[in-house]
């Protein structure tokens, strides 16, 4: 395997200015007072597919819909479950039994006060419409056991529940048990946030507002990754769809916009020494995947997938595709976390063998079948992937055709069993969250990204989320990856960054996994 590329070689281009301005935007505490009032335009490359933030895992979504929902856990900056609308949780020793009591005076945007009803009835919905719905898997039953308490009854001992359950990736968000009957996208868009829905116009806007009854988390000093205390200062927020990438640099160099998702790296090494802009790297941010559809031939065909793993460059795409803010990885985890499963697989990555290739596709009986690549025009790393791995294929004798939509329409049609064989993707939450929540989207009874269940990950991923010691869970991590390069249903890039900019007069703003809205300002 070629050496891992450094962060270091891949931003050096920024200069001594850009790292400044990187320092100063990684230190929250060196901050001016806090001012009241302003319009901060934010702006991404994609509509959002839904506001609904229970049935959508899109990054585009929940850059909007965490400023407007909140869940009873989420995680700490640390990545260690805390709760925000809970008051924290107790479990019987058997592990069968989760007592959660409830902040008193949390307020819905709709001016009702959240009770257990609300609770119950939210996680009942999601039961129904969760994009990740299995992270409800274990519980049995959600009981209402006092007006501000609810009591989980576990189907059996999960000692990965809660971490799972604070996922952020397509949240148990609560709502108020008025919307609890809604079909999916059909919510009246109240949450518990600090922010309230004004407005959504496709391919132009939605706006938030300042929910002026929001009820702070007294149990912090400030915010806390998802949680903490929360204090809305700006009083309008503009999410702009914006989906060519050098539109969006323009309009942030016009001060047209004040914080971009995303700025391609040609364009951060510009302005790096810009006084007017301030940098924020996220690194890593996602894990770089290719999946292959297994129910729809050619991919159907293990053979096929085998050649098509051993026959990419990783290196190739990874380099053209995040403009060089990577690192080659074949592990389903990030190097040197706690699951880091070391070198299992490392023998089919980036090997770029077009001639041990061409041989597998010969075995499998390949014969020409076209080989429809899905990618979408609103995430460049996913297109420029697309193009790279386009012309791979071809050099292996594969009849490759790409089709580029738009990124909802992607969405919906990599859940068809047909019509695509190949998607590119960035998991950006997933990784972050940890083992549980990257296997949870490959394994029943969620849809696998590759389409056709394997019994053998189903089975890892109930000895995985029910492993009684880290040891153990480790362990059974280590049998996921060696799974994921038998069956070849997904195909690890490797590890991409972003980086992130902001006109200099916002204050207080901070890189993470979405934009956190509260606590910034708008100085001058």
């Amino acid at each position: 395997m070629k050496p891992h590329r450094t962060i270091a070689r891949a931003v050096r281009g920024l200069g001594v200015a850009g790292a400044l301005a990187l320092t100063a935007a990684l230190a929250p505490g060196l901050v001016d007072a806090q001012t009241r009032g302003g319009h901060v335009i934010f702006a991404q490359g994609s509509n959002p597919p839904s506001l609904d933030g229970m049935v959508t895992s899109s990054q585009a979504s929940r850059n909007i819909t965490m400023n407007m929902y909140e869940t009873l856990f989420g995680f700490s900056e640390a990545i260690v479950p805390i709760p925000i609308l809970a008051e924290g949780y107790t479990v019987s020793d058997d592990g069968m039994t989760y007592v959660i009591p409830l902040r008193k005076g949390v307020m819905f945007h709709n001016g009702k006060e959240m009770t257990a009803r609300d609770v119950k009835a939210s996680l009942e919905r999601y039961r129904r419409v969760g994009a990740t719905a299995n992270l409800l898997s274990p519980v049995r039953e959600i009981e209402i056991t006092g007006e501000y308490e609810v009591t989980f009854h576990m189907v059996a001992p999960a000692p990965t529940f809660i971490e799972s359950f604070a996922s952020p990736r397509a949240p148990a968000v609560i709502i108020p048990e008025d919307d609890a009957d809604a079909d999916p996208g059909k919510t009246s868009l109240v949450g518990t946030g600090p922010f309230k829905f004004v407005d959504y116009v496709p391919d132009s806007h939605v706006t938030l507002e300042r929910f002026d009854g929001y009820s702070q988390d007294g149990r912090h000093d400030g915010p806390d990754g998802f949680g903490g205390r929360k204090t809305a200062w700006i009083d309008r927020v503009t999410f702009r769809v914006i989906t060519e990438a050098g539109a969006r640099v323009a309009a942030l160099e016009a001060g047209e916009v004040h914080i971009l998702e995303a700025i391609p790296m040609p364009a951060a090494r510009r302005l790096a020494s810009s006084p007017d802009i301030t940098l924020f790297e996220n690194m890593p941010w996602a894990f770089s995947v290719f999946i292959l559809n297994a129910a729809a031939p050619p991919t159907d065909n293990l053979k096929v997938r085998e050649a098509i793993q051993v026959g990419m460059n990783m290196e190739e795409v990874m380099a053209i595709s995040s403009e060089g803010l990577y690192q080659l990885n074949h592990r389903w985890q990030y190097p040197g976390t706690t699951y880091d499963p070391g070198e299992i697989g490392a023998e089919y990555y980036n090997l770029g063998d077009i001639d041990r290739a061409k041989a597998l596709l010969r075995e499998a009986g390949y014969n020409g079948e076209e080989f429809v690549l899905l990618t979408d025009s609103n995430i460049p790393q996913h297109n420029k992937a697309a193009v790279v791995i386009a012309e791979q294929l071809k050099a292996m004798g594969i009849n490759a055709r790409i089709n580029m939509v738009d990124w909802p329409t992607a969405l919906n049609l990599r859940l068809q069993d047909s019509g695509w064989n190949g998607w590119t993707l960035q998991m950006g939450i997933e990784p972050y969250l940890g083992p549980v929540a990257v296997t949870a989207t490959l394994a029943s009874p969620a849809r696998p990204h590759f389409v056709v269940p394997d019994p053998t990950l189903d089975a890892l991923y109930q000895a995985l989320i029910s492993g009684p010691t880290v040891e153990a869970r480790q362990a059974t991590f280590r049998k996921i990856q060696q799974r994921l390069y038998e069956i070849f249903g997904i195909v690890k890039l490797g590890d991409s960054g972003i980086m992130a900019a902001a006109r200099s007069n916002v204050k207080g703003y901070t890189a993470f996994r979405f934009p956190r809205m509260h606590d910034i300002w708008l100085e001058g």
